[in-house]
């Protein structure tokens, strides 16, 4: 009988954790990476869906099959797949904003107002962010 009473109360402790500290047991784990984007607010096209994918690390660098690519025609973000959680949100990232841009236009020859960039910002971060949920969850969790 005791036992019981105990294990009751273990049981009762762990929910109780879970559900006044909820940010707490959550924040002990970490958010799985999206396995998509959804870029929206386009003007001449309904919503674009870019598949993530990841792939074992190379010895290359930068923008190359080394960190992460995006093919924008097939719209697809691979990420090369490091041990630091850091380092993987910081490419989906990076890959999620060079998909944002090319969607509206922009290409990496293309010179920018500081005012450009304000727009941009203003109207294309809060629709990623909206439309993109466990981006966000994944942003947070791995910063």
């Amino acid at each position: 009988m005791r036992i019981l009473f105990i294990c009751i109360a273990f049981v009762a402790f762990l929910l109780s954790v879970f559900f006044v500290y909820p940010g707490r047991s959550r924040s002990a784990s970490y958010a799985r990476p999206p396995q998509s984007i959804v870029i929206c607010g386009i003007q001449d096209h309904p919503c674009v869906t870019y598949a993530v994918s990841y792939h074992p690390a190379t010895h290359a660098y930068g923008d190359s099959k080394g960190e992460a690519v995006t093919d924008y025609e097939r719209k697809t973000i691979s990420i090369a797949w490091n041990n630091d959680r850091f380092k993987n949100v910081e490419a989906l990232e990076h890959e999620v904003f060079h998909a944002a841009l090319w969607e509206r236009g922009f290409r990496d020859t293309d010179k920018w107002a500081i005012h450009d960039w304000i727009y941009f910002s203003e109207g294309t971060f809060p629709l990623l962010f909206r439309d993109n949920p466990e981006f966000v969850e994944y942003l947070t969790s791995g910063y």
